[in-house]
């Protein structure tokens, strides 16, 4: 007991003396942090030895029955010191979390300014779900915000009539009422098990359009990027390639085009049989390896082509600029010409002779819009010049009054009776019938529609037309060169033509697009092949009759008078018909409204319009009424004088040798005649502009 005691008693100067010094330090402010934990350390294991000699002494006390008091007192003085501990270790704890609270730094200023970002509205898609949910979580769980705004934002972010809506909008919007709705959108819509089947689904309609399609039609980088994005997806919600790696592997090979398989097979019986090369892993990992090879062939030819399309375009311009005259400048203009097609009075697609509107205006009202136009009050045309210097005045000539104007412009026009002013003819024996190699008949309207073309990150909006008897997918190359569209192969193209003519093997460019309809609501991808021009013109429909019953009809299209005429896609019959929805609509008009998945097109042929060719053929027939009596006459029983028919053979001879007189022979070896029996003959127009 003694030799304890002793122990305690020099423990306890020792504590004492730790005890004094951390007080000169904590009222002290040049200690440092350090310091103070080492002095925490030393106390602690001072504390710790003189409490375990306590303990000994105190057990020893209570083995003697007649200590008691002397037990007490011990205890006593033993509380004093453990008091004193447990203050001090108080005090040096405040003064190391003083110490030792750490600043903050302070974040860096941006030096720009980032775009304000909208939430993504939800539309009861359990496709959109997690994108939807990744960016709300954000306001769900901030514990700033109350449930009451949390409510409101989650109403503002459901789309407008959709089911989410409707699920969000039956609870009333309170703060009680913000967590049931949450749970409830989850319960409803956060589902794995569809989510799986999606994606799956996803993946097994890949396979099939794989199969009726053929492997040879697919792009391999938009197959690898699909493909990936599913398997992500399915990672996203729990299904890993180490669970599901082998069924979704065959799934994957199902997908692949016969080449890369090949390929595939190759490289693994080529790797050593030790190594585990049939997972789906390694399967991905191969196709990423195909797909950046396949970039870098596509670099490398690229850089060849932008020379030779270079050296194209200058050889196409200067053979266009020093390009001979051919037959093409022979080219006769009709109403569907876009010089002549303009009407000054209306603006329509028809000569202003023939415009509607302006025989109901008066003759003044007509002079005053061609005054305030500058047109010529001969031809009607917008060409600055003046009816006395006019080219035309020749050729013109007013049935009512024979001046050289159009019947419109005349004096004698009455308005009232202009029905029967263009119906009455020459009364004389003369008449005319005209024949039109394109045909006079009513207006014919092929399926074309607007949509939107996106590549390269570039959107652009077009006109194109479903062709049923063209096997493959063509785009024009002016809007290759709009979009920078980059070819991932090129294709030798035989072109059978209309009578079974075939063109000469020409390489093409193969191009993968995308194409959407004007409202987004559908999208599909594609590949096209290059045309540099997919075909001439085709009528947009502009007549109200037509645009009235489709109103009423609720038929909404998008090819109307307004946007681009030029065609630049061509849908051919691998594509149309996945595109049609099977609704067809009979209109009064004669012409037939097709649904597809792109928005409503319009064919057949209308009803009552007329509508003129490009190039005309007038056979002219004279008609002469004879007495009864010329019937026997010399020149009716084809007996002439011999005198006219010397006459006629000297005429023959004359324009024969004026004709030879006429003919040169140019620089380029053509032959070049001026028109016979026409002494004022003049140059014709080369037509360049039209061509």
């Amino acid at each position: 007991m003694q030799a304890l005691k002793t122990q305690r008693k020099v423990l306890r100067t020792a504590f004492t003396l730790c005890i004094k010094n951390i007080e000169a330090k904590l009222q002290g402010e040049t200690a440092e942090a350090e310091e103070f934990s080492l002095l925490q350390v030393q106390l602690k294991d001072k504390f710790q030895r003189l409490e375990d000699r306590q303990q000994s002494i105190a057990a020893s006390l209570l083995q003697n029955e007649g200590d008691e008091s002397l037990f007490e007192m011990d205890f006593v003085e033993a509380e004093k010191y453990r008091d004193c501990f447990s203050e001090v270790m108080l005090h040096l704890n405040l003064k190391l979390t003083e110490k030792v609270v750490p600043i903050d730094p302070l974040p860096p200023k941006r030096n720009l300014k980032l775009p304000q970002l909208q939430l993504k509205k939800f539309n009861g898609d359990a496709r959109d779900y997690l994108a939807f949910w990744s960016q709300f979580q954000k306001i769900h769980a901030d514990p700033d915000i109350p449930n009451e705004d949390k409510m409101q934002y989650l109403i503002q972010v459901v789309e407008e009539g959709s089911k989410a809506e409707r699920l969000v909008q039956s609870f009333p919007a309170t703060a009680s009422n913000y967590p049931k709705a949450i749970q409830q959108l989850q319960e409803r819509f956060r589902r794995d098990d569809l989510l799986v089947q999606i994606y799956v689904r996803n993946l097994l309609s890949m396979v099939m359009k794989n199969a009726t399609t053929g492997r040879m039609k697919i792009s391999l980088p938009i197959l690898y990027d699909e493909l990936e994005g599913k398997l992500r997806a399915l990672e996203s919600i729990g299904k890993t390639q180490e669970k599901y790696g082998d069924s979704l592997k065959l799934l994957v090979e199902s997908c692949l085009p016969e080449e890369v398989l090949i390929a595939w097979e190759r490289s693994r019986s080529n790797e050593s049989e030790t190594k585990n090369s049939r997972s789906l892993s390694d399967l991905m990992a191969f196709l990423q390896g195909e797909v950046r090879s396949e970039e870098m062939i596509l670099l490398a030819r690229s850089g060849f082509e932008d020379k030779q399309c270079r050296k194209k375009e200058i050889s196409i311009v200067s053979e266009k600029q020093t390009g001979s005259p051919t037959a093409a400048a022979l080219v006769s203009l009709s109403s569907s010409g876009k010089r002549n097609s303009s009407c000054i009075f209306c603006n329509g697609r028809h000569p202003g002779f023939k415009c509607f509107d302006a025989r109901k205006m008066t003759r003044q009202e007509r002079l005053n819009i061609l005054l305030k136009k500058g047109a010529c009050f001969t031809c009607l045309d917008k060409s600055g010049h003046i009816s006395k210097f006019c080219d035309k005045k020749s050729r013109i000539k007013c049935k009512l009054c024979s001046d050289p104007h159009y019947e419109i412009m005349c004096k004698r026009y009455n308005s009232k009776n202009v029905q029967n002013n263009m119906d009455v003819g020459d009364h004389s024996s003369n008449s005319e019938v005209d024949l039109s190699n394109a045909g006079r008949g009513r207006t014919i309207y092929l399926q074309t529609l607007e949509v939107v073309i996106r590549g390269q990150g570039r959107e652009k909006r077009i006109r194109l037309v479903f062709d049923s008897g063209s096997m493959s997918n063509h785009i024009s190359d002016r809007i290759i060169k709009q979009l920078g569209l980059k070819p991932h192969r090129v294709e030798t193209i035989v072109n059978t033509l209309f009578g079974g003519s075939e063109t000469s093997p020409r390489e093409k460019g193969l191009y993968a697009i995308e194409i959407k309809a004007l409202d987004e609501s559908f999208s599909v991808c594609l590949e096209a092949l290059s045309e540099e021009k997919i075909c001439g013109f085709l009528p947009k429909i502009n007549d109200r009759i037509i645009l009235r019953e489709l109103k009423n009809r609720k038929i909404e299209i998008t090819d109307s008078v307004s946007g681009e005429y030029e065609i630049d896609l061509l849908i051919g019959a691998d594509l149309s018909g996945s595109l049609l929805t099977g609704e067809i609509v009979e209109l009064d008009c004669g012409l037939t409204a097709v649904h597809t998945k792109l928005g409503w097109t319009i064919m057949g042929k209308q009803k009552g319009t007329i509508s003129m060719g490009n190039v005309m053929t007038t056979l002219s027939m004279h008609c002469r009424s004879v007495n009864l009596t010329e019937m026997w006459d010399l020149e009716c029983l084809g007996i002439t004088d011999p005198s006219q028919s010397l006459c006629r053979k000297k005429a023959h001879s004359e324009h024969l040798n004026d004709f030879r007189e006429k003919l040169t022979i140019l620089p380029s070896g053509r032959y070049e005649v001026g028109l016979p029996w026409k002494s004022d003959s003049r140059n014709l127009p080369d037509n360049k502009e039209l061509s």
